[in-house]
């Protein structure tokens, strides 16, 4: 741990200044002393922000003997053109749904509607943004986990039996599945915002009472849909989807 740690530093600067990213390549180039340099920028930043970054990065802080590459956290874009992988699919429950449906010969058979009377898909938090809320107000909580996470979770839990497991065959039968989906009626629809509320003995503020939070916010940190595949095999079974922050439990 000693020794890992002496490996670490921290350099402060603008995410829009190449002055500054120059300065970091300064630092980065002392601590290879001179060595080939692979450089890795891992951006856990907000996606309004990355092209800046990149830009300055690309610039000013690029390996001159190596590779530089880039990895970007979600959320990813803002409508259906600018979103891109969800990273919720490399956890190891969802990557075993795909082992649970298709080489378990006990499953395949009861997965559709004849045995299935609804599907749910649960996202629960036990803390609030905590100070966070200025990066949350512009998402909410549909954007941030609903259409990324909890869909992709629901296409690969909905999808037919693939050609193969390569990712393209999965893609195609997923693809599907989402163009089998009737559009989300409002009536089908709940939204809603955390109150202040105590646990434990400690006091927690509201939402709205987050001084992160713009005053007044309608961004929802609640919401629950039910959705509806209109394919054989899952025509009029409801998929309730549910995700919330300052809940009871955190699953």
């Amino acid at each position: 741990m000693d020794y890992f740690l002496k490996r670490c530093f921290y350099h402060s600067g603008l995410y829009n200044s190449e002055e500054d990213f120059l300065d970091l390549d300064s630092k980065l180039k002392e601590k290879e002393g001179g060595r080939l340099s692979n450089r890795l920028f891992y951006l856990s930043i907000p996606p309004n922000i990355f092209v800046d970054v990149v830009r300055c990065a690309s610039l000013k802080a690029s390996s001159k003997n190596g590779w530089t590459r880039v990895i970007v956290e979600k959320p990813f874009g803002r409508d259906s053109e600018s979103s891109r992988f969800d990273h919720y699919l490399g956890k190891e429950l969802v990557e075993n749904l795909s082992v649970l449906r298709f080489s378990n010969l006990v499953f395949e058979p009861l997965w559709s509607r004849n045995y299935i009377r609804n599907v749910q898909l649960i996202f629960s938090e036990d803390f609030g943004t905590e100070g966070r809320g200025g990066y949350f107000d512009n998402y909410g909580i549909i954007r941030d986990i609903m259409q990324n996470h909890l869909v992709q979770i629901l296409a690969l839990f909905a999808i037919e039996p693939p050609v193969s497991l390569d990712a393209e065959d999965i893609r195609n039968e997923k693809v599907k599945v989402l163009r089998s989906m009737r559009p989300i009626q409002l009536e089908d629809v709940v939204v809603g915002q955390y109150k202040g509320h105590s646990k434990g003995g400690r006091s927690y503020p509201a939402y709205i009472d987050d001084s992160t939070v713009p005053m007044g916010s309608l961004t929802p940190t609640f919401a629950a849909a039910a959705l509806f595949i209109g394919n054989a095999r899952w025509d009029g079974v409801p998929f309730l989807m549910k995700a919330g922050k300052a809940l009871h439990t955190k699953r």
